[in-house]
């Protein structure tokens, strides 16, 4: 009751609440023992990362008492069934790949009840309720398998096939934004456009330093920032080494926020976290191998900063209709609340901000799964 009267905000009360309910009644008794695929890897940058993030879901559900089925994608693009066992306590830390060839190809169909994983090489077929595809980047979270599991009925983990394509890409993201009026970074498209005709749009628009980003990748893959016009040509090209569309930001001097939702029509928000890279910016390396950034939950924060980014948070999660599951990240200028992007599949590795926010909240990683699972059921 003591931690209930120091909670300041409503949502804050209304978590603690909910997390003390749960511990009392036991979340893990009254869970019914479901068969969910779970599938990982991928054709995206994020393979390895994909497969770090599989080994807590996989193991949160062993613990909750569900049969995993695992279902890997290969780089090439290939779904195999296999014992991913040994890979993914490799992945817990390393970074590993799917071996190409490995395993039984399979595939996706629908069933009368959840969904079918059919053996191509003429092996049958297992029936499993629902899938949880643990997939970052293009091919798992910018709503691809989304789209496949709707077409064909499988209730699965997260949001749906909108949702995932408008916030995986960042243009689309940052312009519908714009259009509903939320403060952000200023930020323009590259285009097509050559060097000099984007080094005088930036100078335009707010200068050097600034970013230079894929529109649609994660885990700050392809990201350089920049402090002159003589490094333009080479981020330009890095960040169109991996898709066409290329966003431009100005370098904020900010603190860097990441709010955590969960849900279905209207989202929980758990404690905000605060990322302090240890590099200049919060780049792959820092992230996944130094792993030399602080992930601090929740963040020292005025009541005002706190109270407006659970309120952009939230209208970004209706903007793009989100369900399940979100992060959105955000950048907070003195007492100005700024947008950076926002996240569908959030990464479930053990330095992740998404889990540890909601472990703040009192939901440890079983029981965040449980809840991500009542509503892939709903």
């Amino acid at each position: 009751l003591s931690l209930i009267v120091k909670c300041s905000q409503p949502s804050s009360v209304k978590l603690l609440l909910l997390a003390l309910g749960r511990r009392a009644g036991g979340a893990k008794d009254s869970v019914v023992s479901l068969r969910v695929l779970v599938v990982m890897g991928g054709t995206s940058s994020e393979h390895a990362i994909s497969l770090r993030s599989a080994h807590s879901v996989v193991s949160a559900l062993e613990e909750l008492g569900h049969e995993v089925l695992p279902v890997g994608i290969d780089k090439a693009g290939n779904w195999v069934a296999t014992d991913l066992g040994p890979l993914l306590a490799r992945a817990a830390t390393e970074l590993v790949e799917i071996p190409a060839g490995q395993g039984r190809p399979v595939a996706a169909a629908p069933a009368p009840q959840g969904g079918r994983l059919v053996y191509l090489d003429g092996g049958g077929s297992e029936d499993f309720d629902l899938a949880f595809p643990v997939l970052h980047g293009p091919g798992g979270e910018d709503g691809s398998i989304q789209g496949l599991f709707e077409s064909i009925g499988v209730p699965f983990v997260g949001a749906g096939s909108t949702a995932s394509a408008i916030a995986m890409d960042k243009l689309a993201m940052k312009t519908l934004a714009a259009g509903a009026g939320i403060d952000q970074v200023e930020f323009l498209a590259a285009g097509n456009d050559d060097t000099a005709t984007v080094d005088s749009r930036i100078r335009s628009a707010f200068g050097y330093p600034c970013f230079v980003k894929p529109s649609a990748l994660g885990s700050s893959v392809g990201i350089s920032r920049i402090g002159s016009s003589g490094q333009l040509d080479d981020a330009l090209a890095q960040a169109r080494s991996w898709g066409p569309r290329v966003v431009i930001e100005r370098a904020a001097r900010a603190r860097e926020i990441e709010m955590s939702l969960l849900g279905l029509d209207s989202p929980e928000i758990a404690p905000p976290g605060e990322v302090v890279p240890d590099a200049s910016f919060y780049d792959f390396d820092d992230k996944y191998v130094g792993s030399g950034a602080e992930l601090l939950v929740p963040a020292e924060l005025t009541e005002h900063a706190t109270g407006e980014l659970e309120r952009v948070a939230t209208r970004v999660w209706d903007l793009i209709g989100c369900s399940g599951m979100l992060r959105v990240d955000f950048f907070v200028e003195e007492d100005r609340v700024l947008l950076n992007e926002a996240n569908t599949i959030p990464g479930f590795t053990d330095i992740s901000m998404y889990p540890r926010s909601w472990k703040a909240a009192g939901l440890d990683m079983p029981e965040l799964l449980a809840r991500l699972l009542e509503f892939a059921r709903a």
